[in-house]
């Protein structure tokens, strides 16, 4: 069997008294596109930033390609993480936020290059040719030279996807990417999302409330809510046929407001 490339073992997660992840537990395979969907509020977004190292979590572990991540072994047992450990892991992983977090003060190519040359240690030239690279996979070759304020937010999101990439992750992040841009903007923002799915090998976990386009691109469509992963599988199955009813009542829902 393949050994998953992410894998959540019973990871929670709290903020006083509320747990917004109880013991969830998810196993993504190399390659998978798995969307993750459900209620505002629900901890859809935690689940990513737990990944990424932005929150901590209380229990559980998670697990990259069946290394430890936030423990690493110790004498036949598990201990917690050196800064190292989790530098060395998190380097696999890019992410693209809802609001772009792009460096206002940077041109659009200076923000693509800024982390490979002081983070990976590229050299400036290799850094360049790679951006530009990615900023012409993304549609912005003219636009390398341009502010974040001379941009459009669809612009700017696409910006945020090459600057991900340029890190050479090996698992794309992508929290809500559309829900900060007009509607017009949307679908350029998703079609590079659809390209990336089709024509590479990351594995990529989406949180969206783009049902059409979870249905679309998605290898598999998880509910969330309440802390946990309610019900899983097939887009085709979970969007258009549910088992559990608290899935069923948002997606009616959803579906109505469309």
């Amino acid at each position: 069997m393949t050994q998953p490339k992410i894998k959540f073992d019973r990871v929670t997660k709290r903020y006083g008294p509320l747990t917004v992840l109880n013991q969830i537990c998810l196993d993504i395979d190399p390659g998978e596109l798995v969307t993750i969907i459900g209620p505002s509020g629900s901890g859809k977004t935690t689940v990513l930033r737990v990944l990424m190292t932005l929150e901590s979590i209380d229990d559980g572990v998670i697990y990259i390609d069946g290394e430890p991540f936030n423990k690493m072994r110790a004498g036949g047992a598990l201990a917690p993480a050196s800064n190292a450990h989790i530098r060395r892991l998190r380097a696999r992983i890019g992410m693209v936020f809802q609001n772009f977090n792009l460096f206002p003060h940077m041109s659009a190519l200076d923000n693509c290059i800024e982390a490979p040359i002081h983070s990976l240690g590229l050299a400036r030239g290799e850094a360049v040719n790679r951006a530009d690279e990615l900023l012409d996979m993304v549609g912005l070759a003219g636009l390398r030279s341009r502010y974040p304020s001379q941009l459009s937010g669809g612009q700017q999101q696409r910006v945020a996807i090459a600057r991900a990439l340029a890190m050479q992750p090996e698992i794309l992040l992508f929290d809500e990417p559309t829900s900060a841009l007009d509607p017009e903007m949307v679908g350029e923002v998703l079609q590079v999302i659809r390209d990336l799915a089709s024509a590479h090998s990351y594995t990529m976990l989406l949180v969206t409330h783009q049902m059409g386009f979870a249905r679309e691109v998605s290898d598999r469509v998880c509910f969330f809510d309440a802390g946990q992963f309610v019900e899983q599988g097939p887009p085709q199955e979970l969007l258009g046929s549910p088992k559990n009813e608290r899935a069923r009542q948002f997606l009616s829902k959803v579906l109505e407001a469309r």
